[in-house]
């Protein structure tokens, strides 16, 4: 009980958030720019790697975000770290709804989801929260996964 109370309580709470990601899981790069300027939020670098690159953007809530990019334009996996947990739906986009329907029936924290079609930990405490998330169908070809953090 304490536990699916505890479970609830940090899905309610990035969901309230007002500060979302920058690029949603699954869509293309593209949508980066606008979110940035929307959400008054600092881009510190771009890096490339041979198959992708990642993007490294600060909230204003001081909660970095790393958006993985694949050559195509498509965002194939985010992940975070910081004092407040970023707006999941926001982050997870059409995902989200799985992942809540997944934690729906899972208990304790961390929170963890994982299926084919998506993978998603989030874990932490008040003022120290990390997590990720990424689409496995989309990791371009010789990614490690791992590489996500």
């Amino acid at each position: 009980m304490l536990y699916s109370s505890i479970a609830s309580a940090m899905l309610g709470a990035s969901c309230a958030l007002s500060f979302a990601a920058h690029a949603t899981l699954g869509q293309n790069v593209s949508t980066v720019d606008g979110d940035q300027s929307r959400l008054r939020a600092v881009a510190h670098t771009s890096t490339t790697q041979s198959a992708y690159s990642v993007h490294l953007m600060t909230l204003p809530s001081g909660t970095l975000v790393r958006e993985y990019v694949a050559r195509n334009g498509i965002v194939f996996g985010v992940a975070w770290e910081g004092p407040t947990l970023p707006n999941l739906k926001s982050i997870l986009g059409s995902s989200f709804d799985v992942y809540v329907a997944a934690t729906a029936k899972r208990r304790g924290t961390p929170l963890a989801v994982s299926s084919s079609d998506l993978v998603v930990y989030s874990g932490g405490h008040l003022r120290a929260f990390s997590g990720y998330a990424y689409l496995p169908r989309a990791v371009p070809a010789g990614v490690d996964v791992g590489v996500i953090q």
